[in-house]
């Protein structure tokens, strides 16, 4: 049997981390779906993501010559710090991501590994927004700015 992130915490400095970001950051998820804007907008509200439980949690979308980058982070109370990208092409982040999360395996905090490699894509400066109500309300314009009809991968990426 695995040993918890608690029973570990002395040998890999993850003492240092808050409680609910060394749960998390144990146990970070990540969910890759495919379809047009509103099949995946369907298959976000049957799971069950608790965004507001996360610090940092985010969203990848990507289309033919179309990609966005979303990162949001809660900042003060129920207010979440949006950092956004859009581009061409996402060039293989999500693949990094993954790879990101598999190399920290729970040590550090994940939201910031993560953050560390999207530092490229988020140059501006975020927008503050309220606590998304649910996971529709904090991606569905992201997604549905594909288009209707695009065949469009979107990866969300609960972290922290």
């Amino acid at each position: 049997m695995s040993p918890t992130p608690q029973q570990k915490s002395p040998e890999r400095g993850a003492a240092d981390l808050a409680a609910p970001c060394r749960q998390y950051s144990w146990t970070p998820e990540v969910h890759d779906l495919y379809g047009d804007p509103e099949a995946i907008l369907r298959k976000v509200d049957s799971l069950s993501m608790e965004l507001t439980e996360r610090r940092i949690f985010i969203l990848l979308t990507e289309s033919e010559g179309r990609a966005q980058v979303r990162f949001f982070e809660q900042v003060a109370g129920k207010k979440y710090a949006v950092s956004a990208w859009t581009g061409e092409s996402l060039d293989g982040v999500g693949g990094a991501l993954g790879d990101t999360i598999l190399k920290n395996k729970g040590v550090n905090c994940v939201g910031e590994q993560v953050r560390g490699l999207l530092s490229a894509y988020l140059t501006d400066a975020p927008t503050t927004v309220p606590a998304p109500a649910n996971a529709r309300a904090a991606f569905a314009h992201t997604v549905r700015a594909h288009g209707e009809g695009t065949f469009t991968r979107a990866t969300f990426a609960l972290l922290c």
